[in-house]
């Protein structure tokens, strides 16, 4: 059975996955186009090349990338939705969003069309946050909000070099001003991912910072139900191809 076309929604990580995964599947009744939700892998690395082939494998008629962000702007709050009406990276502006998907999702109720920065290492900082901020300023629309992620821009370029129409949601998972634990940055891997073991080591070796995983971790899951329930309206406006 041939089951190329419709929506493909692209998350980096399993804690984003199943929360959209299941929303999805509460509201499957409403979608008008088939979604299939794929895990590329976090960091642009992964990102790219996940992205690649679940375009070939899946010939989806538009993608939507979708995860958490930290915010770059002091005036988001853990939990809004921004959808991406810029990407760039640290080198370049990525290819834009299809504005005919873009205006579907941002006429949803609570998401705001913003400006996405993607980084090789993740901003742990409110001190990073800040200097990232004024280089997605130089960028962004005037009075248009900013956040930072790793996969955003690796996921435009995929769906642009397939000619695919695409769109990224990103849901707040730290605010502008919030100080991450500061071992997360010894985590990383040399493609850009963390690594499970390294923070659970880092948790023993620090367990005042247990508290603020688990925070995390509660915001992760809420902000994967809000994309699930935003991803389920947006599959409902979507015309079949």
């Amino acid at each position: 059975m041939d089951e190329t076309g419709g929506l493909l929604v692209l998350t980096a990580i399993p804690e984003e996955r199943r929360p959209i995964a299941r929303a999805l599947a509460a509201a499957e009744a409403g979608a008008r186009v088939r979604v299939k939700i794929v895990e590329t892998g976090d960091g642009s690395v992964r990102a790219s090349r996940g992205a690649r082939d679940a375009i070939a494998a899946h010939r989806p008629s538009h993608v939507l990338g979708a995860g958490v962000a930290g915010a770059l702007s002091p005036e988001l709050a853990v939990g809004e939705l921004v959808a991406s009406e810029r990407v760039l990276d640290a080198a370049e502006e990525a290819p834009p969003p299809d504005p005919e998907l873009l205006a579907r999702v941002v006429a949803l109720p609570g998401i705001r069309p913003g400006t996405l920065l993607s980084v090789v290492t993740p901003a742990f900082t409110a001190v990073q946050k800040a200097a990232l901020a004024v280089r997605a300023a130089g960028a962004a629309n005037a009075g248009r909000p900013a956040a930072v992620d790793m996969e955003s821009a690796a996921w435009a370029r995929a769906c642009a070099e397939a000619g695919v129409p695409y769109v990224i949601l990103r849901a707040i998972s730290d605010t502008a001003d919030e100080d991450l634990p500061g071992y997360l940055a010894g985590c990383m891997d040399a493609q850009g991912s963390i690594r499970r073991a390294g923070v659970v080591s880092g948790a023993l070796r620090h367990p005042g910072s247990i508290p603020a995983l688990l925070r995390m971790r509660r915001r992760v899951a809420g902000c994967g139900r809000a994309l699930g329930e935003a991803i389920a309206a947006l599959a409902g406006t979507i015309p079949r191809a």
